[in-house]
This record gives C-alpha cells, structure tokens and sequence, in this order.
C-alpha cells in the first residue's frame, strides 16, 4: 500500500495530464490541431496493418485538396503507408491567412513533429506546384524527413509575376494579395535557401513547357543542392517515362543529362514536352523514390 503523503502529489499529476492541451484532436477522417492559435486540419488515409511510414501530400493552389490528391492518399494507404493530406491554412478545413509558401511551412513542420505520435517512425514528403515550395521548407525546419519530392513547384516568385504580367495579368492582384509585392517580399516566399540547409534526398520533377514556372527554376535548385557538394543526378524523360533522345533547346538546355543514380542522391528529372501537369510516370518515379526513401 502506498504512503498516503504519495496520493495528493499523483492526483495532481493526473488531472495535470487530463487538463493539458492536447497536440491534436481526431475529426472525422483526420486531426485537427493548432500552431500559433489557428486551428489546421489534415485528413489522414490510415493503413490496415502496422505504419510502414508516413507520406505528407502537399497539395498546391489556393483552394481544398483535390479529389487526385486525396487517391494518392488513399494509395498509399492501400500500400501500408499513413497518408497525409494537409489542409493548408486558409484552405479547406483549416483556418487563418493564405501567405503563400510562408506561414503555410511552419504549419506542415509542426504537423511532421506531432507524427510520432500516431505511431510513424520515419516520413517524406510529396508536393504539389506551390505545395512543393512548403513541403520543401517544411523539411529543411523540421529536420527529420527522410527525403522530398519537389513536384512542378516555383522557386523564383519574382519572375512568377513577370510571367503573370505578361500572361495573364487578370491575376495579379490575387498574386500580389496571396505573396506580397516588391522583391524583398517575394524573395521571402522563395525555397531556395532551404534547398541549401535540407539533409535529406532531393528529388525535383520540372515540367519543361511549364508556362508558369520555367525549367531554369528548376536548376536554379540543382545549383543550390550542387553549392553544397550534393551530387544531382539529371534525367530527361518523355510524357510516358522513356529517355528523351531529342535536343534540348531553350530553358531546358540547363539541364545536363547524366542518367538515374542511387535513389538516396538527389535527382532532377525534366519532362521536356509537359506543361504545368502531373502525368503518371512523374507519378511513378515520385513513388519510386519514397518507398524507397521510407524503407
């Protein structure tokens, strides 16, 4: 029997346990949790069996996670893995501001921390056009990622603007509300410094008809990765996955084919004829590397 001086310190201890803040709540098919007092949600795709690791899906745009987004999730699921959709803030289920590739980051780093606490022992991401941009600095904050893939994303949102302007100047202002204007603004949004500070592999997909973001942002990252004496191995592959035997021209003459490495190196490969567009052999390389990433 315990000495009876021992129970009040114990009661105290339990109702400090029962009246903490929780880091997340379960809704539905996800959690909902919070950083810096704006409620965020992500839906979660959960195995049947035991965790093999987590795959955070970073969707882009402005709007709630697509139906595309959510059967890779589910995907990866059926594969033994923890699909993790987030609701980016101002989007979806999530509250708060839209800020681009800013506040959007810290939200999805502190999400991958709270992930040991669903059982998952390792995690990589997958992002999306401007979800690739977060996912990539979400990585590089948290530290723990056992690699990225930087699907289509921007890297210079300066020339992003230039592109709009003379494209299709209807949506700048939206631009200008979501990023910010002038160069010290948009420099803040760009991932680039990241790709400099991230441990883990590197696997960057660029579309080289992109009519949004140039091939050239994409080596601009490979130059980053290079900087700090990471190998980048550089492929060139048609829509359906084959090698690409034609010249390169224009902006994707920056690219400087070597063929595929280890899958634990960084790679950049370039779909010279695609537009802005995600087609299933990206999808099959992205695949690739995670599984074997979260081994």
């Amino acid at each position: 029997m315990k000495p009876i001086w021992l129970f009040p310190p114990l009661l105290a201890l339990a109702l400090w346990a029962a009246l903490r803040p929780q880091p997340f709540t379960w809704e539905g098919e996800g959690i909902r949790y919070q950083r810096a007092g704006v409620g965020l949600y992500a839906q979660l795709c959960r195995p049947l069996g035991a965790i093999q690791g987590a795959v955070l899906l970073v969707p882009g745009g402005f709007g709630p996670p697509t139906a595309s987004m959510l059967a890779r999730c589910r995907s990866w699921a059926e594969q033994g893995f923890l699909g993790v959709v987030p609701h980016l803030r101002g989007r979806g289920k999530s509250e708060g501001r839209i800020t681009g590739c800013l506040e959007e980051a810290e939200d999805l780093a502190h999400l991958a921390r709270l992930l040991p606490r669903l059982g998952v022992a390792r995690h990589a991401y997958a992002g999306y056009s401007l979800g690739a941009c977060v996912a990539l600095k979400a990585a590089a904050l948290e530290g723990s990622a056992k690699g990225v893939v930087f699907a289509i994303g921007p890297v210079d949102f300066e020339e992003q603007v230039a592109i709009l302007r003379r494209s299709r100047p209807e949506a700048l202002a939206r631009w200008r509300e979501v990023f910010g204007e002038g160069p010290e603004a948009l420099a803040r949004q760009s991932p680039l410094p990241q790709a400099a500070r991230l441990q883990a592999p590197f696997l960057i997909l660029q579309a080289g008809n992109d009519p949004l973001i140039p091939p050239t942002q994409a080596c601009r990252l490979r130059d980053a990765r290079e900087e700090i004496g990471r190998k980048v191995y550089q492929v060139a592959l048609t829509r359906e996955g084959e090698t690409w035997i034609q010249p390169l021209s224009k902006g994707r003459a920056c690219l400087r084919p070597t063929g595929f490495g280890p899958l634990d190196e960084d790679h950049l490969v370039l779909f010279p004829d695609l537009h802005h567009d995600v087609v299933p052999a990206m999808e099959a390389i992205a695949e690739r590397f995670l599984r074997a990433w979260l081994r």
